[in-house]
């Protein structure tokens, strides 16, 4: 860093980066580009500690020459410099970058970090949406988009692991989500992990404030801006270092969680430092607490494949109310059907489709076990018979007929490492009911009687 950038208080430091390409088919390169710089006590706002960049490719999807540029811009740094709660403080650090490869084996239950379960994801999930202040709404999305601790994340063995890193501290667990508060939009991410390292010394630039807790751990807070390509992100976060080893990091701007380049800013960081500091600091998020007897299940993803253009935003109204109208159509059944749990009718939104509500599960009958996949989406044209003399018709469906109400009733079935049964009925109104399940040998799916019974379970319908 220069003299002059040094000494002035309302110099910016430009960082432009090729975004990388990975030549590895099937993994997912992450990138990191770390920098740290500091800003005077008298400016507003202070920097940011890191930023990062991820993508996967492969030859075929991009070349080289073809990846953009792009420019991403922070507050310079000030050294030296004070900061409250810190003893001294360390010079800005070098930028450094490092990448290494994920090979999707993430899993709620990995053995090399004992520490995390499902059942402990479930906990921590349902503590940070409790610890919310009462007036911050958070937005109605997918489980994996309503702050839900997804599965640990982490490289398969420990080559080529960045310098100075170790495995615990890349082994991470996130969670997102996007939250209202008096109508401003920003979005919230959590990270967690495990470490035995030292906490860090004060650095210039990488945080405005540093809290010591009564249990000896420390709480680091940051307040910053940010701008990629001329657009600017208004930043907070609190990195909690615990005495534990628990290491978190929650993170929150003033844009939507929809991701991408061109994400709209409101202007307003829906939570303040010290509501940040405060949910760091949850005993709840500790990996040496314990998980509270009778703590609920995680809700699952589920895909949508629907056609989004046409179709109804589903609201959680909307999405309870199919949930509510399934559990009771398929308890008013006859004897005989398969037991599909106390989880029927725990409809979330799609994971890419905010048009469909769905779920996954897992029907046992007699020691047979099936996979249970129910959508319901809005918007759907009813579908056409097919030419059954046109050389392109592969037999599916297997069948699909027309009720009394105008519905299209259509089966299907194929044969290849299992066997995957099902039945799409579409209505009139666009609501289009998909129930299919699979199951292999010597397991069978459901049969096509009860398939359609759920998919035609009267209040089905998106109106």
């Amino acid at each position: 860093m220069s003299k002059e950038q040094t000494d002035s208080s309302r110099a910016e430091k430009w960082t432009f980066a090729l975004t990388v390409v990975s030549l590895i088919a099937g993994g997912t390169v992450v990138a990191g580009l770390v920098d740290r710089w500091s800003s005077s006590p008298s400016d507003d706002i202070s920097v940011a500690a890191s930023s990062s960049i991820s993508m996967t490719s492969t030859p075929e999807e991009m070349a080289p020459e073809d990846v953009p540029e792009f420019s991403y811009v922070t507050p310079s740094a000030v050294y030296p410099t004070t900061i409250p709660g810190c003893e001294s403080v360390e010079a800005p650090e070098e930028d450094s970058f490092f990448s290494y490869i994920l090979d999707g084996s993430d899993t709620y239950d990995d053995p090399r970090f004992p520490w995390f379960s499902s059942a402990k994801a479930a906990a921590m999930s349902d503590a940070v949406k409790q610890a919310l202040p009462k007036d911050v709404e958070l937005k109605f999305a997918s489980p994996g988009n309503s702050l839900q601790f997804g599965p640990i994340s982490a490289p398969s063995n420990t080559d080529g692991l960045p310098e100075g890193f170790s495995l615990e501290e890349l082994a991470s667990t996130t969670a997102s989500g996007t939250l209202i508060r008096d109508g401003k939009i920003g979005a919230l991410s959590l990270m967690l992990h495990s470490s035995s390292d030292p906490i860090p010394s004060c650095v210039a630039g990488s945080l405005v404030e540093r809290r010591v807790l009564a249990d000896q751990s420390v709480v680091d807070l940051q307040d910053t801006w940010s701008e990629t390509n001329g657009v600017r992100t208004l930043n907070r976060s609190a990195m909690l270092y615990g005495a534990d080893g628990t290491r978190i990091q929650a993170y929150v701007n003033d844009t939507n969680n929809d991701g991408g380049m061109d994400a709209e800013s409101s202007g307003v960081v829906p939570l303040t430092l010290d509501e940040l500091a405060t949910l760091v600091a949850m005993p709840q998020l500790l990996i040496t607490t314990p998980v509270p007897p009778g703590t609920a299940p995680l809700q699952t993803d589920c895909g949508g494949w629907a056609d989004e253009s046409s179709g109804r935003e589903l609201d959680r109204g909307i999405v309870d109310a199919l949930g509510d109208a399934l559990r009771s159509g398929w308890h008013a059944a006859a004897p005989g059907g398969p037991d599909l749990g106390s989880q029927l009718g725990d409809l979330v939104l799609a994971e890419n489709d905010t048009t469909t509500a769905c779920q996954d599960l897992v029907a046992r009958s007699d020691g047979n076990e099936s996979r249970l996949s129910i959508s319901i989406s809005s918007g759907q044209p009813l579908p056409t018979p097919p030419n059954k003399y046109d050389p392109s018709y592969d037999g599916h469906p297997l069948s699909m007929v027309t009720a009394e109400d105008g519905s299209v009733i259509e089966r299907d079935e194929s044969r290849w490492e299992n066997v995957h049964r099902s039945v799409v009925v579409t209505h009139p109104g666009g609501t289009q009911v998909t129930v299919s399940s699979s199951a292999e040998a010597p397991n069978v799916p459901m049969t096509f009687e009860q398939l359609e019974f759920l998919a035609t379970i009267d209040g089905l319908e998106i109106r």
